[in-house]
């Protein structure tokens, strides 16, 4: 009795397409087999971070959340840059996700050179929390991918202290807030100076069910 498969034998297959078949075979398989392990570190800070996830989530977001979604990982988009003063730091009110204004200071600028482009990010001191962090960085931003493929009220960069005035920015580790996943809180909304016009292809994707 006649399968599917002898079906498709007695009808034959043009020899073009399985040429076709068979180089798009090959393509995939080289370049899966080029795709570069992630990093030790930045594997185990994904882990970490979606370990971190899972355990704020109420129980309603837990029921369906399926773990985060992360760009590949590109070295290229770990920066270094000065970071440029505001002296003296500048106060504003940023929105934030329940609807409050949350007390901040433009402490500095950063800028920044990526290969769909050149921008200029503010660096921010959430007042709130000066005093538990009175070192902390704070820097949100929104790129063109926002809404599509990145959370719609930007994500966050924890930034690093260098020498000299230099800091550390690894887009690899950009994270959507926690609001993005259904926790409840007061997650800043990127202040619209924060904008890119490009994409940002590093870090947390949209959260699956969002967009």
């Amino acid at each position: 009795m006649p399968g599917t498969l002898e079906h498709s034998t007695q009808k034959g297959v043009p020899p073009r397409l399985l040429r076709a078949a068979v180089s798009a075979l090959l393509v995939f398989g080289l370049a899966a087999a080029c795709r570069a392990p992630l990093p030790t570190p930045e594997l185990k800070y994904r882990q970490e971070r979606d370990r971190a996830v899972r355990a704020e989530l109420p129980p309603e977001a837990a029921t369906h959340f399926r773990g985060l979604r992360f760009y590949p990982f590109d070295p290229e988009y770990r920066l270094r840059a000065m970071l440029e003063p505001v002296s003296p730091p500048e106060p504003l009110w940023i929105a934030a996700s329940n609807g409050e204004q949350r007390p901040a200071h433009r402490v500095g600028r950063v800028r920044l050179s990526f290969s769909g482009g050149a921008a200029v990010l503010s660096v921010f001191q959430l007042d709130d929390i000066r005093e538990q962090y009175p070192d902390e960085l704070f820097l949100p931003f929104r790129d063109a991918g926002a809404g599509t493929e990145t959370y719609g009220a930007g994500r966050y960069l924890d930034i690093e202290r260098l020498s000299g005035g230099v800091v550390g920015l690894d887009f690899n580790r950009a994270y959507n807030p926690d609001c993005a996943y259904g926790i409840a809180g007061r997650c800043p909304i990127t202040p619209p100076e924060n904008t890119v016009p490009f994409a940002i292809k590093a870090g947390e994707m949209m959260p699956p069910g969002h967009g």
